[in-house]
């Protein structure tokens, strides 16, 4: 069967639409293995926190630029004459295997536009054509080929996000801007309950109640009964509620290409406000020491609950960036619990590798990762309030864990 994608201007092709998060985009291709068995993801191995990340489909490239969200900002069918595809707009067939998109036939069914100074390209708002020269210049032009085409958003269109901002605000929670929403939405450690969170955000993805207690008993502390991970994967956030429903802890994941959790979660905006800067996931670790108040790792070892666990499930595209590195071609989000990593004081077993305020925490041990190369440790540091886990090997913030001091 020839596939048949139509074209939205501005906004889609087939499934895929501008504005969707590379979480959305990765989920939406694990639910469709049928069409889209097999793809590629890549993005700067050296830079992952900072990087595009792109998407190449056999037919389809999608681009996700830097940014807090990550959100689909380009779509682009790179070779048209030879990808097989039925192409419509509307209800009109733009282009199909026996009907070659021509710029006669672009002016006829979208109408006429500017012409480019190098007449090689048609531009229209939301969409552009790159075009190739007919074989022997037949027909003075109007049957050149398009090549290529690329959607992007009109100009003043740019989607936004559900989730546009969350500003962290240790031992306190965070406040979360809506897209929509006139008010922001503060989340208060200790104050919100569980029911503030389902008229608000709506019913979690899912729910995970916390069993494990290894941690209490290899490094002391007491954990709280009863208490249950609310997760949200596609705005990246994580909250625990206590077994009376009031919000204990809240987790903002990063979702940094190549690091364990890559698309477990979405990616959330988080930003942490300080008198000279705003601190983020590309923040380096002395930029978060210069302003908060650090822990040592036995004072907040109690907090890193939420951090530690995480499922043994199989985790998508977690190998390097470069093109033909083993990856896994589907997504599958996860609720935080059930197996712990290893948690200790230096990735290679010898003392004083690492800060006294540091643990380091090696993914790697976890079931579903076996075979995924390019993971490495990372490393949990310890602030009043907050606890950043830092990736080892590119120096990205993967997650923040917030939390409040009951000293305070």
């Amino acid at each position: 069967m020839i596939p048949t994608y139509d074209i939205v201007p501005g906004s889609s092709i087939g499934l895929f639409h501008l504005g969707d998060t590379l979480w959305h985009v990765l989920d939406t291709l694990r639910t469709h293995k049928t069409e889209y068995p097999k793809f590629e993801l890549s993005w700067d191995p050296d830079h992952p926190h900072n990087s595009a990340t792109t998407i190449h489909l056999p037919q389809i490239t999608l681009y996700f630029p830097p940014s807090p969200t990550q959100q689909l900002t380009l779509i682009s069918l790179p070779s048209i004459p030879t990808s097989g595809l039925t192409l419509t707009y509307e209800t009109q067939v733009l282009s199909s295997p026996t009907q070659p998109l021509t710029r006669a036939r672009v002016g006829r069914i979208l109408g006429p536009t500017f012409a480019s100074t190098s007449g090689k390209k048609l531009e229209f708002p939301g969409i552009s054509f790159d075009l190739a020269p007919s074989p022997g210049g037949a027909g003075g032009g109007r049957e050149d080929v398009v090549q290529s085409l690329t959607i992007t958003s009109r100009d003043g269109e740019a989607k936004e996000p559900r989730l546009v901002a969350c500003q962290v605000q240790p031992n306190k929670g965070v406040t979360l801007t809506l897209s929509g929403e006139e008010d922001k939405l503060d989340i208060v450690i200790g104050e919100t309950t569980s029911q503030d969170l389902l008229l608000d955000l709506g019913a979690p993805l899912r729910k995970f109640w916390k069993e494990d207690d290894r941690l209490e008993r290899m490094w002391g502390g007491v954990s709280q009964p009863g208490g249950c991970f609310w997760n949200y994967f596609q705005y990246g956030l994580d909250f625990l509620i206590s077994g009376e429903g009031i919000v204990l802890k809240i987790l903002c994941h990063s979702n940094i290409p190549g690091t364990p959790l890559f698309q477990r979660y979405a990616r959330c905006p988080w930003t942490l406000s300080t008198p000279s800067s705003s601190l983020d996931l590309t923040s380096s670790t002395s930029a978060f020491r210069s302003h908060l108040s650090s822990k040592s790792s036995s004072q907040y070892t109690d907090e890193i609950h939420l951090i530690v666990p995480t499922p043994p499930v199989s985790i998508p595209s977690a190998a390097g960036g470069k093109k033909g590195k083993k990856k896994n071609g589907s997504s599958s989000p996860a609720s935080s619990g059930a197996d712990t990593p290893d948690l200790g004081k230096s990735s290679n077993g010898r003392v004083g590798d690492d800060p006294p305020d540091a643990m380091v925490l090696d993914r790697v041990v976890e079931g579903g990762l076996e075979g995924v190369i390019g993971v490495g440790p990372s490393r949990l540091l310890g602030f009043d309030g907050l606890i950043i886990e830092e990736d080892q090997t590119s120096g990205g913030i993967c997650s923040v864990l917030v939390w409040r001091d009951e000293d305070i």
